[in-house]
C-alpha cells in the first residue's frame, strides 16, 4: 500500500521559499512497472514531476490542463489494463534559493494511504472541482473515498471518448538578431544564421512570420516547444563544435493567451529587447519548468523578495558547460533595474537614479585598499553582500545607500565596490585627478595646494548642490568662465553640472573644450574619456566604443579598454569580449572582481561568468594544491623553533594569514595563496639558515669563552678548591661538545641545542665570575713565588757577602788599603752586621719585587703556553689513539666482509656442483 507521508519525506523541507504557486497535485499510484504511456502524456500536458519512489509519484500542474491529462488516461484505460491508481487534489508548489521544488499540502491529506486496483481509478478532491463543471467532455460522480484515503467528498471522472482532449498550452517564440541591419557583419551573419533556421522550422512545420528583425513562431504544444528549443540550442551550440554559422540573437518564448500571430507580438510582449541577453532562450518561470529533462533553468538576477512564477528566467541545456561550471553570483535586481533605453547615472551606471542624486557625490573618496579589501572577501559573502543591498534598497529606495555604506559591514564593502567602478567619472575623484594629473601619488606624498582658481569653489559648490540649485550654479560657472576663459577646469565644472542637469549634449560640448584647453595630455585623455562615457550612457555604444579605443591607443589607460569591452557588452555581443576581458584579467587580476560587481555586464552576465569559471577553477585548483605545502611549512616551522622564538612569532603570523587567506573563496585569494606560499617557504629557509649560522657562531664564541677560561685556570695552585669551578666548566664542555658533535642542519638537533643555549650562557657567566677570583688567586700565588725565589737569591748573596766582606775588611783591611772602612766598622763588628743584614733584605725585598713586576707578565704567558701545549699534545694524543682504534675496527670489520663474502661464494659453488 502506498504512502503518501513515506513520499512527502523525501522531498526538501521548503525553508527560505523563494518562489510558489496554488496549482494542481496528482497523487499516481501503481503496481510493478508504470506504463511510459502515463509519465509521457502526464509531461505533454504540462505536468511537473515534483518526487517519485518505487511505485508512487507526485507531479504539479500549473493550469486546468490536468483534467485533459487525466480525460485522455481515462479513455486510454478504457481500452488497456492500467492498475493505476490517481489522486487530484489542490497544493502548493515551492521553491528554494536553491531552486529545489517542495509541496504544501493539507495536513489531512499528507497522512493518506492508497491501495491499488487492477484498473485505472481516478480520484478527485472537491476544491479541484470547484468551477470545473464546464470541461468539454468531463463530468464528476460521486463515491465514498476507499479506506486510507482522507474524509472529504470524493468524486471519480466521467469522460466522454469522443472528445480529442487536446493540451489549451501554445506559445510564441520570437527571435531577433542583435546589430544594425545596415552593417556588413550582421548581414552576412544574420542571412547565414537565418537559412539555418529556416531549415529548423520546415523540419519541425513550424509556422513563422518574418517582419524587420524579429521572426516569429508559432508553438502548438508543449511536445513542439520542447523539441524546438533543444534543436535550436544544439544547431547554434559552439561549445561543442556544432554551431556552424552564428549570430547573435535574443530568443524569447511567450504565453499564447490573448495575442495575435502577427507583426505586432514583439511589441505587445511588453520586453526591452535592447536589454535582453542573446543565446539564451527568456521564458517565464512556469513555463521553464515544463521543459522538464534535459534543460537547466537560470535565474535572471538575485531579488531580495519572493519571485512571481510569471516572472522570466533563462533556459540552457544540461549538457552546456554554463549549466555547471559558472562562478554562483547573482545581481541584485535593484542595482539592474530601471529603463534601459534612458540614460543612467553618469557617475555610477546605475539606472535606478539619476547623477544629481547619485550616492558617490556625498562619499568620500574611496580608500586606496578597497579593491584589496573586496579581493579578500569569499564569494558567499559577496552573494550576502548582494542579497543586503537588495533588501535595503527594496525597503528604502534611493536613501538605502547613505544607510548600507553607514552601517558597514561586506554589504557597505560590496557596495563600495560598485559604486567605485566608475570612480574615473565621478565628481568626488576629480580633485584628486586636477592636483595629480591622472597619475597615482607616490607612498607618502602629501596633496599638492590648490591654486586660486575659481574652479575650486564652484567644484565644492557643485558636490552639495541639490537639484533644484544646479540652474543658478551653472550660471555662476558661466560667469567665471568669462573672466577666465583660458582655465580648462572651469569647463570642467561646467560639464559635470550639466551632467546632473541630464543636458548630455552641452556636457560633452563643456569636456570637449576642456580638452582642447588643457596643456596635460593625461587630463586631455581624461575629458575624451568623459565624453565616452556621455555616449555609453545615452546608448551610444558605437561612438562610444570608437573614442574609448582612441582613448586606449594614445594613453594605455585600461579602464578606458574595459569600457569598450562593457560597451560591447551592453550592445550584446558579450561573447566578442570574452578572450580580451580573459587577458585583461591576466594582465592586472584585480580587474576579476570588477567584472563580477559590475552591474553594466547584466546582458552577458551568463557568457562572462562562465568564462570567468575557467580562470577561477584553475586559481583554485592551483590554491587548494598549496595546501599540504603550507601544512608543511607549518610543521616545519614548529620543528625548527620554539613558540617564543621570535622567527616562530613573525613568520607563524603570516602562516596563519596565508592558511586564512587559503580558505576564502576568492579568485584574487587564490593567486595571493599561490604567489605568497613560495615567497614565504623561501623566507622562513632564510631564517632557518641564518639561526643555524648565528647558532653555529655562537657556539664557536661561547667555544673561545671556555677554552680562555680553561686556560686561565689552568694553572692554578691548589686544584682542590676548583669543584665547584670545574663541575660547572665540566658541564659547560659537555653542551658544547654535545652541540658539535650533532648535525645543526636537523630540526630536533638544533631545537635541542637552541634549549641548551641559555643554561650554557649562564654556565659561562658563573665561570667568568669565579674565574675573576681564581685570576687573582693565581697571579697573586705565582707573584709571590716568583718575588720569594728572586728575594731569596738576593738575600743570600747579600748575606754571603755581608758574612765575608766584613771579616776581611776587619782583618785584611789595610793590606787591601781599606783601613778607613775598618776604622768605620769600628770594634762593635755585630752591630754593623746586623744592620747590613737589615739593609741586605731591605734591597733584596726591593729587587725581587721589581724584577718580578718585570718579569711577571712574560713568565705568566710562558706557564700558561706551556700549559696549552701540554693540553694539545695530550688532545692529539688522544685523537691518534681514537684513529687508531677506529682504523683497526674498519679493519677488523673489512675482514669479517671478506670471510662472509668467501663463506658465501663457497656456498653458492656448492649448490651449483651439488655437492
Amino acid at each position: 500500500m502506498a504512502q503518501l507521508s513515506q513520499l512527502l519525506s523525501r522531498l526538501p523541507e521548503g525553508k527560505d521559499v523563494r518562489m510558489s504557486t496554488m496549482g494542481h497535485v496528482l497523487w499516481v499510484c501503481w503496481h510493478g512497472k508504470l506504463p511510459p504511456a502515463v509519465g509521457q502524456t502526464l509531461l505533454n500536458y504540462g505536468g511537473m514531476l515534483v518526487g517519485e519512489e518505487e511505485e508512487q509519484a507526485l507531479w504539479f500542474f500549473f493550469t486546468d490542463d490536468v483534467f485533459l491529462a487525466l480525460a485522455r488516461l481515462t479513455v486510454w484505460g478504457n481500452f488497456n489494463e492500467l492498475p493505476v491508481s490517481i489522486e487530484l487534489f489542490p497544493g502548493r508548489l515551492q521553491f528554494d534559493r536553491k531552486r529545489d521544488a517542495c509541496l504544501l499540502l493539507d495536513a489531512s491529506l499528507q497522512a493518506q494511504e492508497m491501495l491499488v486496483r487492477d484498473s485505472l481509478e481516478v480520484w478527485v478532491h472537491p476544491k479541484s472541482r470547484e468551477g470545473k463543471k464546464s470541461l468539454p467532455g468531463i463530468s464528476f460522480e460521486r463515491r465514498a473515498g476507499r479506506q486510507g484515503m482522507s474524509s472529504v467528498d470524493w468524486a471519480n471522472m466521467l469522460v466522454d471518448v469522443r472528445m480529442p482532449y487536446a493540451s489549451t498550452h501554445s506559445w510564441f517564440a520570437i527571435l531577433h538578431p542583435l546589430g544594425s541591419p545596415l552593417d556588413k557583419a550582421f548581414q552576412s551573419g544574420w542571412t547565414a544564421m537565418f537559412k539555418k533556421v529556416e531549415t529548423l522550422l520546415q523540419r519541425l512545420k513550424i509556422k513563422s512570420i518574418v517582419s524587420g528583425t524579429f521572426v516569429m513562431l508559432a508553438m502548438d504544444n508543449l511536445l513542439m516547444l520542447r523539441t524546438f528549443l533543444r534543436d535550436y540550442l544544439h544547431s547554434f551550440d559552439k561549445e561543442n563544435g556544432e554551431g556552424g554559422v552564428y549570430w547573435p540573437c535574443v530568443c524569447v518564448i511567450a504565453d499564447r493567451n490573448n495575442l495575435n500571430f502577427n507583426s505586432d507580438l514583439p511589441k505587445k510582449i511588453g520586453l526591452q529587447w535592447d536589454n535582453l541577453m542573446p543565446d539564451f532562450p527568456y521564458l517565464r518561470y512556469r513555463n521553464a519548468y515544463l521543459l522538464g529533462e534535459g534543460f537547466t533553468v537560470r535565474d535572471l538576477r538575485y531579488t531580495g523578495e519572493q519571485v512571481s512564477m510569471d516572472d522570466w528566467c533563462n533556459v540552457l541545456l544540461n549538457e552546456n558547460s554554463l549549466s555547471e561550471r559558472s562562478i554562483p553570483l547573482l545581481m541584485p535586481a535593484r542595482l539592474t533595474a530601471g529603463d534601459s533605453t534612458e540614460p543612467g547615472c553618469f557617475y555610477c551606471g546605475i539606472h535606478s537614479h539619476t547623477a544629481a542624486q547619485c550616492p558617490t557625490r556625498s562619499c568620500p573618496p574611496a580608500a586606496a585598499d578597497l579593491w584589496d579589501r573586496i579581493a579578500v572577501l569569499d564569494l558567499e559573502a559577496v552573494n550576502e553582500g548582494f542579497r543586503r543591498i537588495e533588501q535595503v534598497l527594496n525597503e528604502e529606495g534611493v536613501a538605502g545607500y547613505a544607510a548600507l555604506l553607514r552601517d558597514g559591514g561586506d554589504a557597505a564593502l560590496v557596495l563600495q565596490g560598485v559604486l567605485d567602478l566608475n570612480s574615473a567619472c565621478q565628481l568626488r575623484n576629480v580633485p584628486r585627478n586636477w592636483l595629480y594629473r591622472m597619475r597615482e601619488p607616490e607612498p607618502g606624498e602629501g596633496l599638492p595646494p590648490r591654486d586660486d582658481s575659481p574652479a575650486w569653489e564652484m567644484l565644492d559648490k557643485l558636490s552639495v548642490a541639490a537639484p533644484e540649485d544646479l540652474a543658478d550654479l551653472e550660471k555662476k560657472i558661466a560667469q567665471n568662465i568669462s573672466r577666465h576663459q583660458r582655465d580648462p577646469r572651469l569647463r570642467m565644472a561646467q560639464g559635470f553640472c550639466q551632467v546632473e542637469r541630464q543636458d548630455f549634449v552641452r556636457a560633452a560640448a563643456s569636456f570637449g573644450e576642456a580638452a582642447v584647453l588643457t596643456p596635460s595630455p593625461m587630463l586631455q585623455a581624461w575629458n575624451e574619456f568623459l565624453q565616452a562615457r556621455l555616449e555609453e550612457e545615452q546608448g551610444h555604444f558605437g561612438a562610444a566604443i570608437e573614442q574609448y579605443g582612441q582613448v586606449w591607443r594614445v594613453t594605455q589607460w585600461r579602464e578606458a579598454q574595459y569600457r569598450e569591452m562593457v560597451c560591447k557588452v551592453k550592445m550584446g555581443f558579450a561573447e566578442a569580449v570574452l578572450d580580451p576581458l580573459t587577458k585583461l584579467i591576466r594582465d592586472d587580476p584585480s580587474y576579476f572582481n570588477h567584472i563580477l560587481m559590475d552591474p553594466a555586464l547584466e546582458r552577458g552576465r551568463l557568457l562572462i561568468l562562465s568564462s570567468l569559471y575557467d580562470l577561477w577553477a584553475e586559481a583554485k585548483k592551483k590554491a587548494e594544491s598549496e595546501g599540504p605545502a603550507i601544512n608543511a611549512l607549518d610543521a616545519r616551522l614548529h620543528d625548527w623553533f620554539s613558540a617564543e622564538h621570535p622567527v616562530q612569532l613573525l613568520l607563524g603570523g603570516k602562516i596563519r594569514q596565508l592558511e586564512k587567506l587559503a580558505s576564502i573563496s576568492s579568485y584574487i585569494a587564490f593567486l595571493k595563496v599561490v604567489e605568497t606560499r613560495p615567497a614565504l617557504e623561501k623566507e622562513l629557509e632564510e631564517c632557518i639558515n641564518r639561526e643555524v649560522e648565528e647558532l653555529r657562531n655562537r657556539y664557536k664564541y661561547y667555544l673561545d669563552i671556555l677554552q680562555e677560561i680553561r686556560d686561565e685556570a689552568s694553572w692554578f695552585p691548589f686544584p682542590s678548591a676548583l669543584r665547584e669551578f670545574s663541575r660547572d666548566f665540566n658541564e659547560s664542555a659537555g653542551i658544547i661538545n654535545r652541540a658539535f658533535s650533532c648535525n645543526f642542519r636537523d630540526a630536533e638537533a638544533f631545537k635541542r641545542v637552541q634549549a641548551d643555549t641559555p643554561r650554557l650562557a649562564e654556565l659561562l657567566r658563573n665561570l667568568r665570575k669565579r674565574l675573576q677570583f681564581l685570576r687573582m688567586v693565581r697571579d697573586g700565588t705565582l707573584f709571590g713565588l716568583t718575588m720569594g725565589k728572586t728575594f731569596m737569591w738576593i738575600e743570600i748573596v747579600g748575606l754571603l757577602l755581608c758574612f765575608i766582606g766584613v771579616p776581611v775588611v776587619v782583618f785584611w783591611g789595610d793590606s787591601l788599603r781599606l783601613g778607613w772602612l775598618r776604622e768605620i766598622l769600628g770594634e762593635d763588628q755585630w752591630s754593623i752586621q746586623k744592620v747590613l743584614i737589615l739593609i741586605v733584605t731591605v734591597i733584596s725585598f726591593g729587587l725581587a719585587a721589581l724584577r718580578t713586576t718585570l718579569v711577571f707578565d712574560r713568565k705568566r704567558e710562558k706557564l700558561l703556553e706551556q700549559a696549552r701545549k701540554q693540553r694539545e699534545q695530550a688532545q692529539q694524543t688522544r685523537l691518534e689513539r681514537i684513529r687508531k682504534q677506529r682504523r683497526a675496527e674498519e679493519e677488523k670489520a673489512r675482514r669479517e666482509r671478506e670471510v662472509l663474502a668467501a663463506k658465501r661464494a663457497q656456498s653458492k659453488l656448492k649448490e651449483k656442483t651439488g655437492v
